[in-house]
């Protein structure tokens, strides 16, 4: 699925930006001059901070795109797409929230130490952005779940539970490898 595809380089560029934007504050903040090209500080701060802002909003609509993709084509009997868009986006943003995570608990160390903990209160809203993501994902995954339940050849159904697994961080990776791998094992014992 292009859309997965997608989903999956915008989130890499949102964590790149995530990392620019605060440097590239404090680079402004910093400069000695009262104007940057031609605007105030604060304007240029504002601007940088709104398109940051419209990049997530981007990122977090291209999942919801990618969830109805997942959706439509699994309505289609396009199985094999929805399986190709799941196993991208499970398994090939893990780089992407181990990154995450480590420059997350570092940059927010740093704010609330300098803030002196008020700005504890903005932790909930990455974190809240990150599992957004990950239930994005987990959406793709309940598509191909239900598919494995309702293949008719497949001997062994899939445990409900595998379900929510699809929705929770590291449990959503441990889920995907294992349907997998049991998926790839059917498959051999059908074609023996």
């Amino acid at each position: 699925m292009k859309s997965a595809k997608i989903f999956l380089i915008l989130m890499y560029v949102h964590l790149a930006l995530s990392v620019a934007v605060p440097i590239a504050l404090i680079v402004i903040l910093s400069v000695s001059a009262e104007t940057l090209f031609g605007q105030s500080k604060a304007n240029v701060s504002g601007w940088l901070l709104m398109f940051y802002f419209v990049c997530i909003f981007i990122v977090l609509a291209a999942g919801w795109v990618s969830v109805g993709c997942a959706v439509y084509e699994y309505n289609r009997g396009r199985y094999e797409k929805v399986r190709d868009g799941w196993k991208k986006l499970k398994l090939w943003s893990i780089p992407f929230y181990m990154m995450n995570f480590c420059y997350s608990v570092f940059a927010w160390f740093l704010l609330v130490g300098g803030s002196r903990g008020i700005a504890f209160i903005f932790i909930p809203i990455p974190i809240a952005i990150t599992c957004t993501m990950i239930f994005q994902s987990g959406c793709a995954g309940w598509c191909y779940i239900r598919y494995l339940n309702r293949r008719s050849e497949n001997s062994v159904r899939v445990s409900g539970g595998h379900y929510l697994l699809q929705v929770i961080p590291v449990l959503d990776i441990i889920s995907t490898v294992f349907l997998l791998k049991q998926e790839n094992q059917t498959s051999v014992e059908r074609t023996e």
